[in-house]
């Protein structure tokens, strides 16, 4: 703005102190005219017309009567990305046929027997296994319940009215002994009879 106002005030000087001096137009003889503010020989005073000055005006601040002013260009639009031309990516999906749909290589009717009878041989034989040990496990628990130890104390706490705190501590001590024995005995005998259940369940599964 302030180098806007120098400009006028210099163009508007400048014009004022035309207007105030005298032009002169010489012509020699040769024919080349020569204009001056000084006086020549020969030389004619040249009529000027007196200027009209207009200050100078910002751009933009003052549209000439009748002009409609111009609407502002529109924003060129941006070129399209090279991310907007990428079609997406298709993926094609084969539905893999249902295992009803899928025709298993049949096994051989003999074959299939034969496998069947080998199964039932192993069951059995771990059958009769299970068996025995259970049978040995109620055996040993027959045993420990008719353990002579275990049945002195049995005696002994019957026989004791009033036990002392010393036969009292000795009179538990033995039967814990003795019926932690039994104890494990009878949860050997359980799991045994799971077995036997569970490869008789086994057993009766397989086709005759």
């Amino acid at each position: 703005m302030k180098k806007l106002w120098i400009a006028t005030f210099l163009a508007v000087t400048s014009a004022s102190a035309l207007a105030q001096s005298t032009i002169y137009k010489h012509v020699d003889a040769n024919g080349r005219v020569t204009y001056t503010n000084k006086p020549m020989k020969d030389a004619a005073v040249v009529e000027l017309e007196p200027l009209t000055l207009i200050p100078a005006t910002p751009t933009g601040m003052l549209q000439p009567q009748g002009v409609a002013a111009k609407p502002p260009a529109a924003p060129t639009p941006a070129p399209a990305s090279a991310e907007a031309n990428i079609k997406p990516a298709v993926a094609i999906v084969t539905a893999m046929p249902s295992a009803s749909a899928v025709s298993f290589p049949k096994v051989d009717t003999s074959l299939q027997k034969k496998r069947d009878e080998e199964r039932r041989r192993i069951l059995e034989e771990e059958l009769k296994g299970e068996e025995d040990q259970l049978s040995n496990v109620r055996r040993n628990l027959g045993e420990e319940q008719r353990n002579p130890e275990l049945v002195a104390v049995v005696r002994m706490a019957q026989a004791t009215a009033d036990p002392t705190p010393s036969q009292q501590v000795e009179l538990r001590n033995k039967l814990e002994k003795a019926s932690g024995r039994i104890r494990g005995l009878q949860a050997t005998a359980a799991e045994h009879e799971k077995n036997i259940e569970a490869l008789k369940k086994e057993l009766g599964a397989l086709k005759p």
